[in-house]
């Protein structure tokens, strides 16, 4: 009788001990539950070029399993009379303390002012974990200015050589937690990807009820290529709200 009752004492510790290390997923993973998300932020900022600027932009994700899911956004930046559209699939490996994603993006960007459409491919893997977060990949990017006589302009089109894609960051709380604050460095945004020129910025997010989520991001972007002392290009603010169902 004391041998299987020390039987029993040991298996429910194994079993309570296996429940505490239950592996991390990632913040972007199907939950079991809501298949589909929408997201949309308003984004304002100034840059030198262009000065303040006010824009919008959403985002829909479709999970078809577990594992992949795709999505599509649509931004509007109306004082740089910017318009963008991109598609999204990705493919999520599981692993016991983080998550892998496999990110293919085809990318669209129509500057109205300069007649130029702005067109982009990229390839990612992210790794997330708790409190850290990395993205490496490659892009490429393909401008075509609209109206101009081939005849005499013969730089109507150019395609960059292949260049890198890749981001840090870092939170003070553990990414489950039903708030966080977060530092971030990268050289792409949502609807851009540049080549070395870093963002640096502050990110947050606080969940809310009715399955929605509350974030937003201050960002720095500099005009130099990998230097915090280069001149300011651009700064901005943008506050989102995440809904899923």
């Amino acid at each position: 009788m004391l041998k299987k009752l020390t039987l029993l004492l040991l298996s429910l510790a194994t079993a309570s001990a296996t429940a505490q290390v239950s592996p991390y997923y990632g913040e972007r993973k199907f939950d079991g539950y809501h298949k589909n998300e929408i997201s949309g932020y308003l984004m304002g900022g100034s840059n030198v070029v262009t000065g303040p600027f006010f824009g919008q932009a959403a985002t829909y994700t479709r999970h078809l399993t577990e594992r992949w899911s795709i999505s599509g956004a649509e931004q509007t930046q109306f004082y740089k009379q910017l318009y963008s559209i991109d598609a999204t699939g990705t493919y999520r490996l599981p692993l016991r303390y983080f998550s892998l994603y496999f990110d293919g993006s085809v990318l669209f960007n129509h500057y109205h002012r300069w007649k130029t459409n702005e067109m982009i491919a990229n390839l990612s893997v992210s790794l997330e974990s708790l409190y850290f977060d990395m993205r490496l990949g490659y892009s490429v990017v393909h401008y075509h200015m609209n109206g101009v006589d081939p005849a005499k302009e013969t730089d109507s089109g150019y395609t960059e050589p292949p260049v890198m894609t890749f981001g840090l960051g870092v939170n003070v709380l553990p990414r489950t937690h039903k708030w966080n604050l977060g530092l971030y460095a990268r050289n792409y945004d949502q609807f851009y990807y540049e080549n070395w020129n870093i963002n640096w910025g502050v990110r947050f997010f606080a969940t809310l009820p009715l399955d929605m989520k509350l974030y937003g991001e201050f960002n720095i972007r500099p005009a130099g290529s990998i230097s915090q002392l280069a001149t300011r290009y651009e700064t901005s603010l943008k506050l989102g709200v995440k809904y899923v169902w």
